[in-house]
């Protein structure tokens, strides 16, 4: 990899989709172009389930090749009851508090903070696989420059990043946005991850947290604020299906709006932002800016499924715990649900495949990849990824 400014590596989020991105990393390693040892990787970037990726591998920024093979094991090996309660008490409990807010919360004028899942199975995974002392010694002994996790205040609305790094790295200022420098913990995670509506928000410092995809509209600004000269952007959306049109006018499902309201809080924003930093690119190499000028030129190497995740999940549904799927089937038929399941399907199946799916476009995209790695934005942006919108 070429010895100039920073490369940031940028996690978008996606719930058990995220399981793709180990396997794009897994595929980096197996192929070469990220080291065993240090990765070269100076910036990690981490939104959502992309943080709790971001986070692992921060811990190992040292022996990157440990890091990605004990996150490829969780994934390979998750359960749903890793991550939340599928008792029928746990629901049942939840359930009928939901209930009774919605009939009773207009009289009482008291609701608790409520989600649809209890995640508390998910501390206990993540204090388990993440040695967060690690993140800390890293930075210290200069293996890696800056980890921030992005997430959400959600009673400002205002986004947040948590800044682990070294004392000189620049800071900026962004329109409702704070940046706050502290040590990562299980929190920070559990917060950027907290999927709106079906995981808890997260108390930190008398503050509550959500996901970071909410309010994370440019995923690629941290990075580039942090002297990132070179990102590598990993995307959980595939494309979507070919030729495909709507044969039903029925009114949506909720399950199918809330879907849609996810894919857009969580897959549409890095899908943008990697569009715009390309025709920025374009811009810059045909007219060149004077020496300080308002822009420079950022190496993007864009990732993304080859293949359609939710038909994937389609085909795996009957795996998610059969309480967490008979409470869904209240939101719509098992077809309009597919695109929930697709973040909640904590599966070692689902996943398993996800993590191989990202193996293979790494052998597939390699070639494009090798620009990257060696040729710089020009050689990336003369060669698109093979699978677009």
């Amino acid at each position: 990899m070429p010895e100039k400014g920073r490369t940031a590596l940028v996690l978008s989020g996606g719930g058990a989709r995220g399981a793709y991105q180990v396997g794009v990393l897994r595929g980096l390693v197996d192929h070469g172009f990220l080291p065993s040892g240090r990765s070269g990787i100076d910036v990690l970037i981490g939104s959502s389930a992309g943080s709790i990726n971001t986070a692992a591998l921060a811990a190992w920024a040292d022996d990157f090749a440990t890091g990605v093979e004990r996150l490829e094991q969780v994934w390979r090996n998750i359960e749903a009851g890793q991550v939340y309660r599928t008792d029928l008490g746990s629901l049942g409990r939840i359930g009928i508090r939901w209930a009774w807010d919605l009939s009773f919360g207009g009289i009482t004028r008291q609701t608790q903070p409520k989600s649809l899942l209890d995640t508390a199975p998910l501390r206990v995974l993540l204090n388990d696989r993440v040695p967060f002392s690690r993140i800390a010694e890293n930075v210290e002994a200069g293996w890696l420059d800056a980890i921030a996790l992005i997430a959400t205040d959600l009673h400002s609305a205002n986004g947040v990043i948590f800044l682990h790094g070294r004392a000189d790295l620049p800071t900026w200022t962004r329109r409702r946005w704070s940046i706050e420098r502290t040590p990562i913990r299980v929190e920070h995670l559990l917060a950027s991850s907290a999927i709106p509506v079906f995981f808890p928000s997260v108390q930190i410092g008398g503050r509550h947290f959500g996901d970071g995809s909410i309010r994370n509209t440019a995923p690629l600004s941290p990075a580039i604020n942090l002297g990132a000269e070179r990102i590598i952007a990993i995307g959980v959306s595939g494309p979507p299906p070919v030729g495909v049109r709507a044969t039903s006018l029925e009114t949506p499902t909720i399950a199918q709006i809330a879907g849609v309201l996810l894919d857009a809080v969580m897959l549409d924003a890095i899908e943008v932002d990697v569009d715009h930093s390309e025709r920025v690119n374009a811009s810059i190499l045909r007219y060149p800016e004077p020496e300080g000028g308002g822009f420079r030129l950022i190496d993007v190497l864009w990732l993304r499924p080859s293949l359609t995740v939710r038909q994937l999940a389609a085909e795996l549904s009957h795996r998610i715990p059969a309480v967490v799927r008979y409470l869904m089937r209240g939101l719509g038929s098992d077809a309009s649900v597919t695109e929930l399941v697709s973040y909640l399907l904590f599966d070692s199946e689902f996943c398993g495949r996800l993590v191989e799916l990202g193996r293979q476009d790494v052998e597939a995209e390699r070639e494009r990849i090798a620009a990257f790695f060696q040729g710089g934005a020009a050689a990336a942006a003369a060669t698109p990824p093979a699978s677009t919108d």
